[in-house]
């Protein structure tokens, strides 16, 4: 029937709607299956790049620190040899300056006794390896001082053309004997007082002296100096040394102020290298310090025609004018031959050598003294005694010198004031400033000259006078 057919009808489409909508769920629910399925990998493939990244991180932050650990122990270590260096070099100086002092006293004592020519040349030559040595050990502290950072630059009222004098003055003698004149070429006012260190501008200036008469067989050095007044209260100092000696390869232009470098040109005989001879320090040194006062320094050479060294600096002008160090009296020590009679110094050292030299340096300046062989004994004397000055070496037994200082300046009985002068072979700033602040009055550095002594005297004992 009809109705048979439609209900046949309706119930095929029913059955194949049925059948689409279960596909359509399956498909979507295989879909679905493989959607999360995706994501469970995405899931698991983005924690491993997590766990990774956190693994590498741990990692990058423990070797930092463990980096970091080992700069601080560098660190550490640099600092420690650093000191241990200076120490080391410290105590060298010590050594090799405290027998330098009896070495060279003595032989300028004797010399001034010997009328014999022959005699007299010898002691010369003792003079001469002397000063070398001393200049050698002098080189190598300031170059270490320097390298380290550690040199710091007074800054007091000084002359610069007296400066400039004083080094070709004392440069004159040796120049004379090799037959070689210093010439001396001032621009610049006699009565320029500037702010300064004078002893590191000479320190320059004699480095470069001593090369050019080192380096120079005939002829002149010439040291000239200009000074351009700036803005404000500074001048510009430019102070040439040029000399007419062998003269610097072109090619060792370049590293002329590096350390340890030797220059000598191929035509140089064995015995000419050997006599010029050097630390290698000498250049470096110049160019250090005058980098460190701001300034600059330059070359120009020719072979076998000579060189030209240019130091250029900036100082301030003293408004004063005057000099910050009196010069000693020319009377050579005769007044303080005489004052002397009313004097007493207490000397205490322990080198025999040494406190032999200054007995007779003191006798010879008519004062008289006591000598103690350690600061013990000398605190002993110090108190039982009048004085009119302590002389004491800083490495004496028992109390040393910056104790005994310090002990004198606590006295109770009216001597915290008396003057208190360390002879030291230690030159380190750091050493110094240490003595100071223990209650030294002042500084003579061994080895010192009989003249250096003689104004030392003068200044703690007649400043007041």
């Amino acid at each position: 029937s009809i109705i048979a057919q439609i209900d046949a009808a309706l119930e095929i489409l029913l059955q194949r709607e049925l059948t689409a909508r279960k596909q359509h769920l399956e498909n979507a629910l295989a879909t679905s299956l493989d959607a999360r399925n995706s994501i469970q990998k995405f899931s698991w493939g983005s924690l491993a790049i997590i766990l990774v990244i956190v693994v590498l991180l741990c990692f990058n932050i423990i070797r930092l620190v463990r980096y970091e650990t080992q700069l601080i122990e560098a660190r550490e270590n640099a600092e420690k040899m650093t000191q241990m260096k200076s120490r080391f070099l410290s105590n060298m100086s010590h050594e090799i300056r405290s027998p330098l002092t009896s070495i060279m006293g003595f032989t300028d004592i004797i010399d001034r006794m010997e009328s014999d020519p022959e005699k007299k040349k010898y002691l010369q030559a003792i003079k001469t390896s002397s000063d070398h040595l001393l200049h050698t050990v002098n080189d190598v502290l300031d170059f270490s001082k320097l390298d380290a950072g550690k040199l710091r630059l007074e800054q007091h009222p000084f002359n610069i053309s007296e400066a400039i004098g004083e080094v070709a003055f004392a440069f004159s003698a040796a120049a004379a004997e090799k037959g070689i004149h210093i010439k001396e070429e001032m621009s610049i006012a006699k009565d320029l007082i500037v702010i300064g260190d004078k002893f590191r501008l000479k320190q320059i200036l004699f480095n470069l002296t001593s090369n050019a008469i080192k380096f120079t067989e005939q002829g002149a050095v010439t040291i000239s100096a200009a000074a351009n007044h700036k803005n404000g209260n500074q001048v510009s100092l430019k102070i040439r040394v040029a000399d007419s000696g062998i003269g610097i390869p072109e090619d060792k232009l370049d590293s002329i102020f590096e350390e340890f470098t030797q220059v000598t040109s191929a035509d140089q005989s064995a015995e000419s290298r050997r006599a010029i001879k050097g630390t290698g320090l000498g250049l470096p040194i110049c160019k250090m310090l005058a980098e460190l006062q701001g300034g600059t320094i330059e070359v120009a050479s020719k072979l076998n025609e000579g060189s030209e060294f240019a130091v250029s600096l900036v100082y301030e002008i003293d408004q004063e004018q005057q000099t910050a160090v009196p010069q000693p009296s020319s009377n050579n020590g005769l007044l303080l031959y005489t004052d002397m009679l009313h004097k007493k110094a207490l000397v205490i050292e322990d080198n025999d050598m040494n406190a032999m030299l200054l007995g007779l340096l003191l006798k010879k300046q008519n004062l008289a003294y006591d000598l103690a062989k350690d600061g013990q004994t000398g605190w002993q004397m110090f108190n039982d005694n009048k004085y009119d000055i302590v002389l004491t070496d800083i490495n004496v037994p028992k109390l040393t010198g910056d104790q005994l200082a310090t002990a004198i300046r606590n006295h109770p009985n009216g001597k915290a004031s008396m003057p208190v002068v360390a002879l030291t072979a230690t030159i380190l700033q750091d050493d110094l400033d240490a003595y100071r602040k223990a209650g030294i009055t002042d500084v003579l550095v061994k080895p010192f000259k009989e003249t250096e002594l003689k104004i030392m005297l003068q200044k703690h004992l007649f400043s007041k006078s």
